[in-house]
């Protein structure tokens, strides 16, 4: 069957063709740019000489399939993070096999030779905090493990950050970095002797990378960041190139990842890049809101418009015009859009509706709820991993196991016991919050989402108690009637439902989109806006937009478990 294309799609197919330039293709959501790129991957040449950047392995997935059944099994597909990859193989003349180790830098930073190393600048950072360095290895002083704890998960973010944003060996673009992604707060970052602090952090890092970068050289041991940040910082580059490149999802591309995708094309090579900027949401693992323009200034590319959206409705692209105004739509039909209580949800949520929340939380209490009703679900496989660990997470080590035979009584004194050590949590991560009323807001509702976990646990455990008789064989279970592959209703992050669609789409706490923070960036603000678009546009026939609770109205994803001081 023969596909009729648009004229938006068939100037693409032309300037592939006939144009010598590189090019970027501005794709509304929707707009069929996979069907795009399959088909102008036809006139790009030698199939041999073609390669496609996926943004991820799914993705790979997709496209590889795709062109497959349209008989062009030699066009190469692969992430850019297994580009990266290939260059580090192509290049290993060291005789020991490459091998994968993603907590790398943990095990490095633990390492006695580091610590050692590091111990005096740690003094001095505890010093600038008002604590005595000569008490670093008191394993009694709490204030002091906890503060080294914080410090060793910054040195951890700020070196994943900084090799995917390359950012040079400057101290002065080091805090321009930290700061960007929030790895110091606002009153941290007011604080008087900051930059003092900052430069000890600075030294820090700078023995952590040469450490971790001079293993990989001796051990061939690299975690997922090296397979972007290695060949940059080596210089290495592939064995094979290709004369025409397409990068999908440029918006969401770090420096790293850019990089190392255009290492694969040669001299006189074209790229033609899609994307969309107004997508752009993972600005929080390193890519930038400038990705999109920055691929199109690098490469000096004719922007080639895709606007048209074959996925929504009407009424659907009326709202989605609200934040993007430039898209349009094929379909005649109107479609539904309906405003909805909370409530509601689990009472008109059928097989195969996408449910899709902004934040974690809302998430897991609808889970609670089709529990309760008996309902299995589905969720990404990395969800319901993040959802059982943050319930695992609630209790210590020693408590996931007992068994507990006097119901009532010894499950209420674990009730109480959990509740009150998490308060101290709580009120331990609310002193970064510097407005005195989003501090108290954030209190609050991180009482209530705890409230709501311990109550449905508790009610669980008691239901469920001859055949789960630990907090762990409870999860266990929890974990089958979220993981349902039998045409389940399916629940998502925003994030996570990047790239999929549903005829039926419920969005949750939509009311409370975009996300507001008196501490956001600018870029912070306009991913939350990319963020609405997104979500608004999963659906090809019905929209849900569910009106939100009380809860959670400023609890970001994993924010409670930023800080665990018990072991």
């Amino acid at each position: 069957m023969s596909i009729s294309f648009t004229e938006e799609q068939n100037a693409i197919f032309q300037f592939v063709k006939n144009e010598n330039s590189h090019g970027i293709i501005d794709a509304v959501a929707g707009a069929g740019k996979t069907t795009t790129i399959i088909e102008s991957a036809k006139y790009a040449g030698n199939e041999e000489q073609v390669l496609f950047c996926a943004f991820n392995t799914s993705i790979a997935k997709e496209i590889l399939n795709k062109f497959r059944n349209r008989g062009m099994n030699r066009v190469t597909v692969k992430t850019i993070h297994a580009l990266g990859r290939q260059i580090l193989f192509d290049n290993n003349n060291s005789g020991k096999p490459l091998q994968l180790e993603n907590n790398k830098y943990w095990q490095i930073l633990k390492s006695p030779e580091i610590q050692n190393k590091l111990k005096s600048e740690y003094q001095n950072i505890l010093a600038v905090n008002n604590l005595d360095p000569s008490n670093i290895e008191d394993p009694n002083d709490f204030a002091i493990k906890n503060l080294i704890r914080r410090v060793s998960e910054r040195l951890i973010n700020i070196n994943q950050k900084y090799r995917t944003t390359l950012t040079k060996d400057d101290i002065s673009d080091f805090e321009q970095m930290v700061i960007h992604f929030n790895i110091f707060n606002e009153i941290e970052v007011n604080k008087r002797n900051f930059k003092e602090e900052l430069g000890y952090y600075f030294e820090c890092h700078k023995i952590l990378l040469q450490k971790g970068n001079q293993f990989s050289k001796d051990s061939m041991i690299i975690d997922y960041t090296d397979m972007i940040y290695l060949p940059y910082t080596w210089k290495l580059y592939p064995n094979n190139r290709y004369n025409f490149l397409f990068i999908d999802e440029c918006q969401d591309l770090s420096k790293a990842q850019l990089q190392t995708a255009v290492k694969y094309g040669k001299k006189g090579s074209r790229i033609l890049a899609v994307g969309d900027p107004h997508q752009s949401i993972y600005g929080f693992t390193g890519a930038d809101i400038e990705s999109f323009n920055r691929v199109k200034i690098l490469t000096k590319a004719t922007e080639l418009p895709l606007k048209s959206s074959f996925r929504c409705p009407k009424k659907v692209i009326e709202i989605a015009q609200t934040l993007r105004s430039d898209i349009t739509g094929f379909k005649d039909e109107d479609g539904y859009v309906i405003n909805i209580n909370r409530d509601e949800v689990t009472e008109l949520a059928k097989p195969s509706d996408l449910i899709i929340s902004r934040l974690r939380a809302p998430l897991v209490i609808l889970v609670f709820d089709f529990i309760n009703k008996n309902i299995k679900i589905q969720i990404h496989e990395d969800e319901v991993n993040e959802i059982i660990q943050e319930l695992k997470g609630i209790f210590k080590h020693d408590e996931l196991n007992v068994i507990i035979d006097n119901l009532p009584n010894e499950f209420e004194d674990l009730y109480d016991k959990v509740t009150k050590r998490w308060e101290w949590i709580i009120k331990k991560n609310a002193e970064r919050i510097i407005d005195s009323t989003e501090r108290n807001i954030y209190m609050e509702d991180e009482r209530e989402y705890l409230r709501n976990k311990l109550d449905f646990l508790s009610q669980k455990y008691y239901q469920w108690n001859d055949e789960c008789p630990s907090i762990l064989e409870l999860l266990k279970k929890i974990r089958t009637y979220i993981s349902s592959n039998d045409n389940p209703i399916k629940l998502s992050t925003i994030h996570r439902a990047k790239g999929l669609e549903e005829d039926r789409i419920f969005i949750l706490n939509y009311n409370e989109l975009p996300l507001n923070r008196l501490d956001q960036k600018d870029w912070e603000r306009e991913q939350e806006l990319n963020l609405k678009y997104v979500a608004v546009t999963r659906a090809r026939k019905e929209l849900f937009l569910v009106e939100s609770e009380s809860l959670d109205k400023l609890v970001d994803e994993g924010s409670l478990f930023d800080e665990l001081p018990f072991d």
